[in-house]
């Protein structure tokens, strides 16, 4: 009986293929690099009703025997980054924070370098933060502590097993100048880089080679305009939002009595009559409150005398008040004005 090579057609084969060997157990990492896979293929037959002698597949016709088809598993390289939430920040913070999960999504062991882009996205970008680095959040908290480790540049990341995941931060301060509602928008990105070494992973070019473990790329695109798929890095992006007060100050005055009995309108200024000032603290147009409010005014005592427990506060002028005139300058602790709200303080001072 001829061995029949299962690479070329048989006629009249009447039974049935089955196949054996390693069989591969996919988890969500997948089967890891360098597995080998081996198989065989039997075929049972009959010719002309009578049962002929099974053939076992050929993999390597050109070596003696019956072989069976070998081939390892490739490195499947997929790293993730996901965003976990955005920042709100008031003007002149520190150490405000971006949180981020990073997961090797791929099957082998996998190293990474880490850096941050400042977006350009529209109107995500109306200023930059400062001082910007990145820190493993060790408590995953998803807010910075002291507890967090600096990120180094590769030095202390550490590698990931498949499915593993790092929680990480960038964290930055808040400059001076943003105004309500102003974002800034930051992309975290991963670059997949071979294990234990800061080297980036290089995917294989050209014809697989079934005996040997190649690297492919199998990331999508990230948010970053650098990262595209199957680059061998992925990225996301967070953006700080800034919630602030928006106060503006500003002061009238009336003459209030003549001296004569005459009040507004139509009360003269002149030596001996009542002025009050009128001053208004506005934070109509913030989202958030201003608070530890404290106006200082100083008065031309050459030509005005201040009227001792004259200073009033309105409602809209929450938590402590309070006043104290060392002359020449009258203080005002006007305490906290919400957002949406408007504080009003009048004094009296008399014409010299």
């Amino acid at each position: 009986m001829k061995l029949v090579n299962l690479t070329k057609p048989v006629g009249l084969l009447l039974g049935s293929v089955f196949l054996w060997g390693i069989s591969s157990t996919g988890f969500a990492a997948g089967t890891a690099p360098g597995t080998p896979i081996s198989n065989q293929a039997r075929l049972n037959y009959d010719v002309g009703g009578n049962a002929q002698t099974a053939i076992d597949s050929d993999g390597d016709p050109g070596t003696a025997g019956v072989q069976t088809t070998n081939f390892v598993v490739d490195r499947k390289v997929d790293m993730t980054v996901v965003k976990n939430g955005d920042a709100t920040v008031i003007p002149n913070s520190t150490d405000q924070s971006l949180a981020f999960t990073l997961t090797n999504t791929g099957n082998g062991t996998q190293g990474y370098l880490l850096t941050t882009i400042a977006g350009v996205n529209g109107t995500d970008d109306d200023f930059n933060m400062s001082t910007v680095r990145i820190y493993v959040d060790v408590d995953s908290s998803g807010t910075f502590n002291t507890g967090d480790t600096l990120y180094t540049g590769g030095s202390n990341a550490g590698d990931l097993a498949p499915d593993a995941s790092v929680k990480l931060l960038i964290v930055s301060n808040t400059p001076a100048t943003p105004v309500d509602a102003d974002t800034s928008l930051y992309h975290l990105v991963a670059q997949a880089t071979d294990a234990g070494t800061t080297t980036p992973t290089v995917a294989t070019s050209g014809t697989d080679d079934p005996a040997v473990v190649d690297t492919a790329f199998a990331d999508g695109a990230g948010t970053a305009g650098i990262d595209v798929a199957r680059d061998g890095r992925h990225s996301d992006s967070g953006t700080y939002t800034v919630a602030s007060a928006a106060v503006t100050v500003t002061k009238t005055s009336a003459v209030t009595d003549d001296g004569f009995g005459n009040g507004a309108p139509n009360a003269k200024a002149i030596p001996g009559a009542t002025v009050t000032y009128t001053i208004v603290v506005d934070n109509s147009g913030g989202s958030v409150a201003a608070s530890s409010l404290v106006l200082t005014d100083a008065l031309q005592v050459a030509n005005v005398t201040f009227t001792a427990a004259s200073v009033a506060f309105d409602s809209g002028c929450t938590g402590a008040t309070s006043d104290s005139f060392a002359t020449p300058t009258l203080t005002m602790n006007v305490g906290t004005v919400a957002a949406g709200a408007t504080c009003t303080i009048t004094f009296d001072v008399t014409i010299n």
